[in-house]
């Protein structure tokens, strides 16, 4: 099967984690046989608006990182900052990339084209499926299910048109798939991860790893691998993290990742006196995120909102005992398993609570490895979410 792919999200030379997640399930169904082309969307961005802080992070210059069989192609389009524009971005990239698309098409004959995330990529999925005369799928991952479609009336319209136009919805857990579903004629797939289980599989003793990574091996070790935002409930962690330091003097939080909000993170650490407690990692390579998780004792993920963040069903498969948020997918893919345990966001008080309680409990660490990683091979290895995406994609072709 040809497959034709638009996503805005691809590891880059800038930020090799951007969009690794779906990178990670483009690389295994090149690996099941797929022909895999990939047009990326970039943001056009003008010498001079570099000079502006919304600007700085975007480069419709920078180079894709390249992924063995894998063919990629970018496309710069206009993308005026602000929320209100998540309605016309996806016309603004269709328009920018569908000569090339017809281009391609002409070439290469593609069965089907598949987008990940509703602004832009499903968006233009939808625009460009008319002009090739081919089905359009689209993967919901959380954020433009649940968030972006509720900023004002007229995203919410065009984000009910495109699910309805679409030829094959795929979510990222149960409760996106729901709320698609809500709103349009189709049966969503829900899938969860594409993690590597031969490589996230856990250790038999972290000293080494702690020694490679510069970790205490006498320290208990709470692992943040993920952005720096707000919403991903980063402050929450720092104070309760300094409250978990009254019960638990001997923990230590590395904090992986990168984000707007780096800057006020580190001038929370330094204001509370935190430096020896509270170590800011900066951005980790995916290549070596396993040995992070394999070196710690526990994973703290206490964000606002969700699809299925990889990170934690990549710490689950190293036999790290998780902490997150009950928000999107996360209840419905490990709410039920014994190696998680789920709290409410924005809840500095639990949060405390229950990092507190892992931390100072050796045992319980012990038993929910055990159940991490129990979860993980039943539900996230790479090779049976793939074999049932590339089915679930050939039946969209054989019905249009």
């Amino acid at each position: 099967m040809k497959i034709l792919v638009i996503s805005h999200l691809f590891p880059n030379a800038g930020n090799k984690n951007y969009g690794i997640f779906f990178a990670s399930y483009l690389i295994e169904m090149e690996k099941q046989g797929m022909d895999i082309t990939v047009i990326v969307p970039t943001v056009w961005t003008p010498f001079f608006l570099k000079y502006f802080k919304k600007w700085k992070e975007y480069n419709h210059n920078i180079k894709l990182i390249n992924f063995k069989g894998i063919k990629t192609v970018t496309t710069p389009y206009l993308r005026i900052t602000g929320n209100w524009f998540f309605r016309w971005a996806g016309l603004s990239a269709f328009l920018s990339l569908k000569n090339k698309a017809k281009r391609l098409h002409q070439k290469n004959k593609y069965d089907i084209i598949y987008s990940h995330m509703f602004f832009p990529d499903g968006d233009v999925a939808v625009r460009l499926s008319r002009q090739l005369k081919i089905p359009a799928v689209c993967v919901g991952i959380g954020r433009d299910v649940n968030i972006i479609p509720n900023y004002y009336k007229g995203i919410y319209k065009r984000f009910v048109k495109i699910c309805n136009q679409l030829d094959g919805t795929i979510s990222y857990g149960q409760a996106v798939a729901d709320k698609i579903d809500a709103i349009s004629n189709k049966k969503t797939l829900s899938v969860y991860g594409v993690v590597d289980l031969n490589k996230f599989k856990p250790v038999a003793s972290k000293n080494s790893l702690r020694k490679e990574l510069g970790i205490p091996e006498d320290k208990t070790v709470v692992l943040y691998l993920s952005t720096f935002k707000k919403d991903k409930g980063v402050y929450e962690l720092l104070e309760a993290f300094k409250r978990v330091l009254k019960k638990c003097p001997n923990a230590i939080l590395e904090i992986c990742g990168w984000g707007i909000e780096k800057a006020g993170m580190i001038r929370y650490i330094q204001e509370n006196s935190l430096e020896n407690e509270i170590k800011m990692i900066g951005s980790v390579d995916h290549e070596k995120v396993d040995l992070w998780m394999k070196a710690c004792d526990l994973f703290v993920l206490p964000t606002y909102h969700e699809g299925m963040p990889n990170a934690v069903m990549e710490a689950m498969a190293c036999g790290l005992p998780v902490l997150v948020s009950a928000v999107g997918g996360l209840p419905d893919a490990i709410g039920d398993s014994e190696g998680a345990v789920l709290i409410p966001p924005k809840d500095v008080k639990i949060l405390e609570e229950s990092m507190s309680k892992i931390l100072n409990d050796e045992k319980q660490r012990e038993k929910m490895s055990i159940a991490a990683r129990k979860r993980a091979e039943e539900r996230f290895g790479a090779e049976k979410t793939v074999s049932t995406l590339i089915t679930y994609l050939g039946q969209i072709v054989e019905q249009y």
